[in-house]
């Protein structure tokens, strides 16, 4: 009997529950019937098809033309250093000079012993006149005018020797005094006046006294991505940005290197800038944009896509109704971006849809005010 009462008490309430339900359920269809049916003004453009250009971006290091570790052509303790860090030289400008006294002593005695050997020549000559002289006439033997001969070759073979060992001798103490190779700019000094340098390779002598780069034009080595192999060709346009400058330098593509990095699977390529004044510096960082000849792609402002990157998608404009269509897009700049996949040449697009804006949802074209 109670329960039968609280059942019968209670379904009045539950009736108007049930009611309120339903009411509040129509109000909101027909509100969104309202704004399905409501017209939105939005700009509509065209998509077009538009020649672009997709350079390649790679980042590497600057590097001089040329870097010389500069050493000692013969053996001795450095006795005078004409350069240091920074200094800019000309071909052929000194560098720095090995002590002399022992070349210039090698020097004297390889100037005497020519001096003994060409005084035996003219001894040996004398005797071969006097020989040969006396040989038709019967008064020496046939062994005597061989010997003759003999001493006189071998004598004349002494000269050519002796002037050898002194050529030699001359030739050393010139290299006593290193030279630049090349008009370039002392990036390193390994050792002071006093070291011995020597002009071998080995583990307890230095060899090496300067390092010595070329930088009237230095070359911006970069890794670019293995992907856009195929898109590299030599003499290809380039820009290069270095640290430190705001405007690039005008480049191209020199060297492609034939071996990709099995690691960075990166491309190695070589661009040559002219750097007359040495204003760049080996060692910076450098971020190279690659032309590459222009395709069509179709472009769109960047407000006319929504969602994310994983579900992008925009609003196609179709006979006054919004249509929804997801899209594959790739950046081009904070303002554009290439169509990949999803949209046509020539089809309709709404370029700022607004957040509200539904797929299906009634569109007119925006009216441009008359300027004043």
């Amino acid at each position: 009997m109670c329960i039968k009462n609280i059942i019968l008490l209670s379904s009045p309430v539950m009736l108007g529950l049930l009611s309120g339900c339903a009411n509040d359920d129509a109000e909101n269809e027909n509100e969104s019937s309202i704004q399905k049916n409501a017209i939105v003004e939005v700009d509509i453009l065209t998509a077009k098809s538009e020649p672009l250009a997709d350079p390649i971006e790679a980042f590497g290091t600057i590097a001089a033309k040329q870097s010389s570790a500069i050493g000692a052509l013969v053996e001795g303790p450095l006795e005078t250093m004409f350069v240091t860090v920074g200094d800019r030289v000309k071909k052929g400008q000194a560098l720095f000079q090995i002590r002399q006294a022992d070349y210039k002593r090698r020097v004297a005695e390889a100037s005497a012993a020519l001096r003994l050997t060409e005084a035996q020549a003219i001894q040996a000559e004398r005797q071969h006149g006097r020989v040969i002289a006396l040989a038709p006439r019967g008064f020496v033997s046939k062994a005597q005018v061989e010997q003759v001969e003999t001493d006189l070759a071998v004598a004349r073979a002494q000269v050519s020797q002796s002037q050898s060992v002194l050529a030699t001798a001359k030739q050393a103490l010139r290299d006593t005094i290193a030279r630049a190779p090349y008009n370039g700019v002392v990036t390193a000094r390994m050792v002071d006046e006093g070291a011995y340098l020597n002009n071998r390779f080995s583990m307890g002598e230095q060899s090496s006294a300067l390092q010595l780069q070329e930088l009237g034009i230095v070359a911006a080595i970069v890794s670019a991505p293995q992907a856009r192999v195929d898109d590299f060709k030599r003499n290809q346009k380039a820009k290069v940005y270095v640290d430190g400058f705001d405007e690039p330098f005008d480049s191209f593509v020199y060297i492609i290197n034939d071996r990709v990095n099995p690691e960075s699977r990166t491309v190695e390529l070589r661009l040559p800038i002219r750097n007359p004044n040495y204003r760049i510096s080996s060692g910076l960082g450098a971020r190279a944009l690659i032309e590459t000849p222009p395709e069509n792609a179709i472009i769109l402002p960047r407000s006319a896509v929504k969602g994310d990157s994983a579900a992008a998608y925009i609003f196609l404009f179709d006979k006054g109704i919004a249509r929804r269509r997801t899209v594959k897009t790739e950046s081009i700049d904070f303002e554009r971006v290439k169509v990949i996949q999803g949209v046509q040449n020539g089809e309709k697009y709404i370029k700022n849809p607004p957040s509200t804006l539904r797929d299906g949802q009634k569109v007119e074209h925006k009216q441009r005010k008359p300027a004043e």
